[in-house]
């Protein structure tokens, strides 16, 4: 009978134990859902950034395409904020991707086992941890990219200036 009691007192507080763990860890997972959400529209901003900075890409393209460029250094800076662009198109894709499934997940989570719960929290953090220094890394390009367009306009504007004067001599 002493054995009885004692086995299901044990019993209770595995299930007490476990359950309170499982609240902690589903607590724990709301949380970073909010931080999930923060983080989207964060993306959501650099999408549009991105957007907008692929434009100004392309605009300047077509307009060196229209002039005589003398300087290789024009075409190599437009080369290589073209592969800025085209690496952050795939760090964006894969974001959202990540980010999804966090959101696929928020159904599920409260019928994984504490384990599992545990794994997909630790998950979520480093892809979060990720995200945030992709994100941080992408504004420093954005950043670039916007002085090395700024620099391009100029030198499109002198050779536009430059091609005017010598036409009207």
């Amino acid at each position: 009978m002493k054995k009885t009691l004692f086995l299901f007192a044990v019993l209770a507080i595995a299930f007490i134990s476990c359950n309170n763990e499982k609240s902690s860890f589903t607590e724990e997972y709301d949380q970073l859902m909010v931080q999930n959400d923060s983080i989207q529209q964060l993306h959501n901003q650099f999408l549009n950034t991105h957007d907008e900075m692929k434009r100004n890409h392309e605009d300047l393209a077509a307009q060196l395409d229209t002039i005589a460029v003398q300087d290789s250094t024009l075409f190599e800076s437009m080369a290589q904020t073209e592969v800025i662009l085209k690496k952050h198109d795939a760090m964006l894709a894969g974001h959202e991707e990540l980010m999804q499934g966090h959101q696929e997940l928020k159904d599920n989570f409260g019928n994984l086992s504490t384990d599992e719960m545990k794994a997909q929290i630790d998950e979520m953090k480093n892809n979060h941890a990720n995200i945030q220094t992709e994100q941080e890394e992408m504004r420093n390009d954005h950043e670039n990219m916007m002085q090395v367009h700024a620099q391009i306009r100029d030198e499109i504007m002198n050779l536009d200036m430059n091609t005017e004067m010598n036409s009207s001599e």
